[in-house]
Parts: structure tokens; C-alpha cells; sequence
């Protein structure tokens, strides 16, 4: 039988067609589940506010995955005609040259041309934005931070605020077979309870340890450490430092 489930609670992101599950009726009945359409619309609050960034993430990988894949299709056919082509001269008789690829001068000054504006531009956001939070005193930084995210995020927010007010429970239990003339519509609470997270039964434990994990190695750290070490030195050549902190 073919259902229609609401998912009211928890995190939407790894709900994909194909993926199984399980069901339980009315009746306590558990069935098993396989998901085959997918209507997307924020389930919280919390999933609205962080779904600009995870957008973002979602299309650099896509573009990233696109780029990759491109570059390795267009090497297999360079590869196939390559061997097509010292097949046909070897049953010909023919010697098979060592081919070397020309070096198309104008073609490599124009991707680095473009890889050049593209860093440049980037660059010259970063450094204003940088410059004008280094402006500000040190307790005026984390509220620039939460404005810059409010911003990106309330639109996203106000939208699922908006479509959230306007859930309603009355298509689904029509389309069980029950009669509902007035609008029930879903608020936090009551969605909260429709679906909840998944939880360890009662009288289990989670082992947190990992008996094939890899070794954690401390360069990251390091790493942060001497970034942080070398905007301190930069911010105190610059005087930043004193400024803040009234020396």
C-alpha cells in the first residue's frame, strides 16, 4: 500500500527516495517502509536557519563532483582515441609516433586570466569585509558576526515561519479515509508529537568508543595555533590589539 507520512520532528536531511524504513499503524502494526516521493518543506526552525549554508555546501560539492567528472571522461576519450588511432597504424604497418601535446599558449593565459579575477574578487571581499570588522571593538565582533548570519538566514527563516503557520493535518487524515471539515492545523507542539526523533530503547547503551578509528594527529590544532598566533602579530603591528583592549 502506498501511504502518505508527515515527518515533523528531527532532521530531514538524509531522507532520500530509495531509502527503507519503518511504519507503524494505528494498530501498533509495524510495516516495513520504503520511501518513493518526497515533498520538501522546512520541518523547523532550526533546519530553516541553517539551510542557506548547507545549500551552499550541497552546490560547491555538486560543482566540485561535475568538474571531476568531466575532466575524467574527457581524459578516457582522449585515451580511446589515442589507442584507436595507434591501432589502425600498427595494422597498417606503420611506425606510432610518441605524440606530444602542443602548448596552447593563449588557451593556459586565459584560464589563469579567469582563475586570477575570480581569486582576486574574492579576495577583495574577504579583505573589505575583514577590514571592517577589524574596525570594531572587540565585544562589537561577535554582534557583527550574528548580524552577517541573521542576514543570510532570516529570509530563510521568515519563509519557513510562514509556511509552518500554515500546516494542516486535515489532507492527510482525508486521505486515510477519515471526514475532517475544520482545519487542524500542526503547531510546534503538536507536530513535536506527531513525529519524534529516534532514541535508544530503554535499558540500552551507546559505546562511543571506536575500535577502528584512525589516529587523530595534532597538525590541525598546530595549524589553527599559528594562524591565530599570526593575526595576533599583524592585528598588534597595526595596533589593532591596543585599540581593543585600551593599551
Amino acid at each position: 500500500m502506498t501511504i502518505a507520512a508527515a515527518f515533523t520532528a528531527g532532521d530531514s536531511d538524509f531522507l532520500t527516495v530509495g531509502r527503507n524504513g519503518v511504519f507503524y499503524d494505528r494498530k501498533g502494526q509495524d510495516w516495513d517502509a520504503t520511501i518513493v516521493r518526497i515533498l520538501e518543506h522546512p520541518i523547523s526552525i532550526r533546519e530553516a536557519f541553517w539551510a542557506p549554508y548547507k545549500r551552499l555546501a550541497r552546490l560547491i560539492g555538486d560543482q566540485m563532483q561535475k568538474i571531476a567528472a568531466a575532466r575524467s571522461r574527457a581524459a578516457n576519450d582522449r585515451a580511446a582515441l589515442q589507442a584507436i588511432s595507434a591501432t589502425e597504424k600498427v595494422a597498417q604497418g606503420k611506425p606510432v609516433p610518441t605524440p606530444s601535446p602542443p602548448f596552447d599558449v593563449a588557451k593556459f593565459a586565459g584560464i589563469f586570466a579567469a582563475i586570477g579575477l575570480a581569486v582576486g574578487a574574492i579576495g577583495t571581499m574577504l579583505a573589505s569585509v575583514l577590514t571592517g570588522i577589524l574596525k570594531l571593538t572587540w565585544w562589537q565582533i561577535p554582534i557583527a558576526f550574528a548580524v552577517i548570519m541573521l542576514a543570510i538566514s532570516l529570509p530563510s527563516v521568515l519563509l519557513a515561519w510562514l509556511k509552518l503557520r500554515k500546516r494542516n493535518l486535515g489532507p492527510i487524515l482525508d486521505a486515510n479515509g477519515w471526514a475532517v471539515n475544520a482545519r487542524a492545523k500542526i503547531n510546534i507542539p503538536f507536530g513535536t508529537s506527531l513525529t519524534a526523533a529516534a532514541r535508544l530503547p530503554e535499558n540500552a547503551e551507546r559505546s562511543l568508543v571506536d575500535p577502528f578509528s584512525e589516529k587523530k594527529s595534532p597538525w590541525k590544532l598546530f595549524l589553527v595555533l599559528a594562524a591565530l598566533l599570526v593575526a595576533a602579530l599583524v592585528l598588534w603591528r597595526q595596533g589593532t590589539l591596543s585599540r581593543w583592549f585600551g593599551g
